[in-house]
């Protein structure tokens, strides 16, 4: 339908600077500039500024993870574990994205306990993403024979 997008849409307003600087690096990075950008966000460093407040949704985020995940178990010892497909992989999606993302801001900070990021890990979401899509090709492939 016209008019209609899939996906919800993110904006921002950088400013002059930003923007000659972010629309450059997309031209000369071969890819569109949402492509550019969506990468840019998801496999750079997260800067965390040290408020109470900032940590405190962190941990917030994390407990309310580990309750649902308490009752997911639940539900599915007992038997009774309801959640549609859609739903599961609409859930499956937000603690992927939350684990990721604490993981980055753990790995961010690990100069404040005297210890570098592992090198290893700096691009394991790229790996982690290039593995999904091998699999969905295998799945298309299994599909198609």
């Amino acid at each position: 339908m016209p008019g209609k997008h899939k996906e919800p849409t993110i904006a921002f307003r950088p400013s002059a600077w930003a923007r000659a600087v972010i629309e450059q690096r997309a031209a000369l990075s071969g890819i569109y500039k949402k492509d550019f950008i969506t990468r840019s966000c998801v496999y750079s460093h997260i800067t965390v500024v040290g408020k109470k407040e900032n940590i405190q949704r962190i941990v917030d985020a994390l407990q309310e993870m580990q309750m649902t995940m308490k009752e997911i178990a639940g539900q599915i010892q007992s038997g009774d574990f309801s959640l549609s497909d859609e739903g599961y992989r609409e859930l499956k999606n937000d603690y992927l994205a939350l684990v990721l993302t604490v993981i980055d801001i753990v790995d961010g900070a690990a100069y404040l306990f005297g210890k570098e990021s592992p090198a290893e890990r700096r691009n394991w979401k790229a790996e982690l993403e290039l593995e999904q899509y091998r699999h969905v090709l295998e799945m298309d492939e299994k599909r198609d024979k």
